[in-house]
Order: C-alpha cells, then sequence, then structure tokens
C-alpha cells in the first residue's frame, strides 16, 4: 500500500499542469497536422491550431482540450508562403511548417483573449521570403528589433530557431521572440516592417509559467517516485 500510495502521488504531481501550452500557425502552405503525436515549436507541444486572417475561439491546448483562448490576426495585404517546406522536418517535427506561412504587410496585429494562466509567456514566430529585412515586434511594454532569416531558417533538414533579445536597434538575424511574466487575459502582439516590406507573425505558443507550489509539488512528486524505485528494487 505504501509504495502504491507514493507511485500515485508522484503521477499526480507530474500532471498537475497538463494543459500548459496553447500553439498556432498561420495556415498558408504547409501546415501542421491538429493531433497529440505532431509536435513543433521553440516549446515542444502537439495539438497545434492553424487558421489565417480570420477569429478563431477556443484554440486548443497540448492535451487537446479546449483553452478558452481566442485569437484575431489583423494584416492589410493578406497571406503569403515561402514554399517548398517538407513534411515533417528530419527530425520528426513539424518545426519548418512554423515558417510557411504568415501575414505580408507592413504591419500585422495578433490579438489574443480569454487567457486564463496566471502568468506566461508567449514567443511569436516571424518569416518572410528574403533575409535582411528589419522590423520589430512589440507587446505594448517591450518592443524587439530584428532582421528576417528568409529560408535561412527552412531551408535545411530542420527548421533553425534563433531568438532575437535586442530592443536597442541592433535588428539581429532572428526568427521568433519571447515576452515573459506576463499576466492578464488578454494580450495584443504587433509587427512592424521597419525596412523593406514582406515579412509577418507566422505562428505563436502561450507557455504558462507553473506557479510556485507546483514546481514544489512537482519535485515532491519525483522524489516520491525515486523513493518508490529504490524500495521495490
Amino acid at each position: 500500500m505504501r509504495k502504491t500510495t507514493l507511485l500515485i502521488f508522484a503521477a499526480a504531481a507530474l500532471t498537475v499542469h497538463a494543459q500548459s501550452v496553447v500553439s498556432w500557425a498561420y495556415a498558408n502552405g504547409q501546415a501542421i497536422p491538429v493531433n497529440g503525436s505532431s509536435f513543433a515549436g521553440v516549446v515542444l507541444a502537439p495539438y497545434w491550431n492553424n487558421s489565417q486572417e480570420a477569429g478563431v475561439a477556443n484554440l486548443l491546448a497540448n492535451d487537446g482540450s479546449s483553452s478558452g483562448v481566442s485569437l484575431g490576426y489583423s494584416d492589410p495585404w493578406g497571406a503569403w508562403g515561402i514554399g517548398g517546406v517538407g513534411s515533417p522536418d528530419g527530425d520528426g517535427t513539424y518545426n519548418k511548417a512554423i515558417f510557411d506561412g504568415y501575414g505580408n504587410g507592413g504591419s500585422d496585429t495578433l490579438s489574443l483573449s480569454g487567457i486564463s494562466f496566471s502568468q506566461y509567456n508567449i514567443i511569436v514566430y516571424f518569416s518572410s521570403d528574403a533575409n535582411g529585412r528589419t522590423g520589430t515586434i512589440s507587446d505594448g511594454a517591450t518592443t524587439y528589433d530584428f532582421s528576417t532569416m528568409g529560408l535561412t531558417a527552412t531551408s535545411g533538414a530542420n527548421a533553425i530557431f534563433t531568438q532575437t533579445l535586442s530592443t536597442g536597434g541592433s535588428n539581429p538575424s532572428a526568427d521568433y521572440a519571447v515576452f515573459s511574466g506576463l499576466t492578464g487575459a488578454s494580450q495584443t502582439l504587433t509587427m512592424i516592417n521597419t525596412g523593406v516590406a514582406g515579412m509577418g507573425i507566422a505562428g505563436m505558443q502561450i507557455v504558462a509559467v507553473p506557479e510556485p507550489g507546483t514546481m514544489t509539488l512537482a519535485a515532491l512528486g519525483g522524489a516520491s517516485l525515486l523513493l518508490w524505485r529504490r524500495r521495490s528494487m
């Protein structure tokens, strides 16, 4: 009975945050299959949602359940795709498909509402069919700058993820940015072309930040599982 109790406690601790990631990609070309076995993203997750510029309600979370998050996308020029993206990547993920489609205007606005996580990070992916095009991505509080990677991100067997950390105008080559420690039910992300037009937001992930109590519980669960294994040997 003692062994069984410890094992159940460990399993429960490790599944507290089953619904912890909400992922979406701009679908124009190679789409990411919407299921539990097709993984993509800097935070590798299944159940990616795909759409273009129309609003989407109740995006799926990484466990396949409804997250309650709604998404709106506004772009003045409409959909674009870089083409030539294989499916899947050489490593079995669908990371290259994230960058295949994007809005292609001078500015993009991504609106999110219904976020229920108490604290979270948002990863924003952006794409272009050419490298060296400069732009900014902002959540209204922090503005990152970058230069597009173009086909460099997708021409190999596997996608290349490169994060921008610049807020001072150095425009490093990058294809995603991370806005950390966010709270509240809604967020608006805006991308602006600061050079030649022809880039856009290609996808995003909302990633829950575990609460301290949950992290402690998971740690205790892991310790309990280890203890159970030692006593059962």
